[in-house]
């Protein structure tokens, strides 16, 4: 069991960690494509698929949002 305030606190702390983890990744993956060897249709494939994790995470925040939202709005203080 764990207390409205706790959860909360912990979704928000998880929901920064994966935002904070996805942009280093996209980035640090970005810089090293521009050094890379590797041919245009595998740097497309790579830049889509980041483009896809980005688009991914938006979707997730804005389950998480509603989320947040169900849990301030319950009447429980444990859950």
């Amino acid at each position: 069991m764990i207390e409205k305030k706790e959860l909360l606190k912990k979704i928000s702390a998880i929901e920064q960690s994966e935002e904070s983890v996805i942009a280093i990744y996209s980035n640090h993956i970005q810089h090293v494509l521009r050094y890379s060897t590797l041919g245009k249709d595998v740097q497309v494939k790579i830049l889509d698929m980041l483009q896809k994790l980005n688009s991914d995470l938006q979707d997730h925040k804005s389950t998480t949002k509603q989320l947040i939202d169900s849990i301030v709005k319950s009447g429980k203080n444990v859950f």
